[in-house]
Formats: C-alpha cells, structure tokens, sequence
C-alpha cells in the first residue's frame, strides 16, 4: 500500500481544524485520481501516528468522508475508497460549476451585461477548448 500520510500536510497553527485538513486533502486526492476506488486508506491509528495527531481526529475524518460518500468501511478489510466515488465527484462537480455560473449569471446582470453577451462569450470560452477534450 502506498503511504498516504506522506500527501497529507497538517498544520496545527492554520486556524482550519486538523480533520478537515485531513478530509480535504483526501478529497482531493480521490476526486483527482490520487486514490482510486477499492483502494484502501491507512488503518486510524497508523495515520494518527504518521501525523502525531489524535486517532479521534483521524476517526472523525473518516467519518466525514464516509458522510460524503467518498469512502466505506468494510468489515475485514478497513476503510477504502467507495465503490461509485467516480460518480459522486462528478455530480458534486456539476453542482459547483452549477453555482459558479449562478453566481457569473448575477455578477453579469448586476454590470449590465445582457443575456446575449453572456451566452456569446460562454460559447467562445468553449470553443476554444480542444475537441478532444469536451
């Protein structure tokens, strides 16, 4: 098993509580294809150890990232990354560029952009994204 504790970086002075840093650090390694799924994550107490933090913190990481469906626990095998995390990541990825274009959709109204500016300058921005790539 590859180490894991060795991408995660806390940082106990950041002000942003250690098992988030933890959650996002993970999150991101399995929604960019650091972890895929099956593959299993360090027992609780050998990342507490690696990171000399708390096992309950480490134990609230995971609990979070099973909450967000990234991760199950299986008896006899540990915590792993959840079967169908390719689909969760991309229905969460949807819903935030969702929102972004909420937020780009209000911004531009508020300057005054009209409705057709907007779509134009959307469909520039895509084409000019290889084919291959859409």
């Amino acid at each position: 098993m590859r180490t894991l504790s060795v991408w995660i970086d806390v940082d106990s002075r950041s002000g942003v509580p250690i098992y988030v840093q933890v959650v996002e650090q993970m999150r991101h390694a399995i929604e960019f294809g650091g972890l895929g799924h099956g593959e299993r994550l360090p027992t609780v107490r050998r990342l507490a150890g690696d990171l000399a933090i708390a096992p309950n913190t480490i134990v609230k990481a995971y609990n979070e990232l099973q909450r967000m469906g990234l991760v199950e626990s299986r008896p006899g095998v540990g915590t792993v990354v959840a079967e169908g995390v390719g689909e969760v990541v991309r229905e969460r990825r949807v819903a935030a560029i969702f929102e972004r274009l909420r937020v780009l959709a209000r911004d531009a109204a508020a300057l005054g952009i009209s409705e057709d500016d907007l779509w134009a300058g959307l469909d520039s921005e895509y084409e000019r994204i290889p084919r291959d790539d859409r």
